[in-house]
């Protein structure tokens, strides 16, 4: 469908049903343009999916400028601080070994024991996401990110006990010193 006669397209609204959540070590080499946008695009080897994202654990973008704008003397001039909130949060279902990892930096020895130290950790990843939404259209986005929260969901007894994580994007080199790349791959269409 197009656009109505008053601009407005329903066929454009992204109605997620699925999805992943994918990383890797910081360093690791991004898909190019190309490989990304194709439809029939596989995640590189060296990323790992993290998993089933609890039902209400989709992917939360905030993406907003920080800071005040630096402004000019002379009326009407300024720019933005350059500082930004590049934030996403994603609620994970599974606690497995690819989970503990990805949420407190570290992997387990041969007994499945860790250290969690609660003050964070300094380990950097390359994040991948992916939904797609029910008109076909699918949107991935990649960043440079550290972990700056893990919340455990409160056990209750019948109810999926998630990991909330908070990832913080930085500004990347591969991203044309930006912090988000994303694409919005069109639904494929059938003659």
């Amino acid at each position: 469908m197009t656009a109505d006669s008053f601009g407005n397209d329903v066929t454009a609204v992204g109605l997620p049903v699925t999805g992943f959540l994918g990383f890797a070590p910081s360093g690791t080499t991004f898909p190019t343009a190309i490989e990304g946008g194709a439809a029939d695009f596989v995640l590189p080897v060296a990323f790992k999916k993290a998993g089933l994202l609890t039902e209400d654990g989709g992917f939360e973008w905030t993406l907003e400028p920080d800071g005040d704008p630096i402004v000019f003397w002379q009326e009407g001039y300024s720019i933005p601080s350059g500082l930004a909130n590049a934030d996403l949060v994603a609620n994970l279902a599974q606690y497995d070994a690819i989970v503990r990892e990805l949420a407190w930096g570290k992997t387990a020895d041969v007994n499945g024991y860790i250290t969690i130290d609660a003050g964070g950790h300094s380990v950097e990843f390359v994040v991948f996401s992916e939904e797609i939404f029910k008109n076909g259209v699918i949107r991935r986005r990649i960043a440079e990110v550290t972990v700056t929260a893990a919340k455990v969901d409160k056990s209750e007894r019948g109810s999926v006990n998630g990991t909330e994580l908070t990832f913080h994007a930085k500004r990347s080199a591969s991203l044309n010193n930006e912090h988000i790349g994303e694409w919005l791959v069109p639904a494929e269409v059938t003659p």
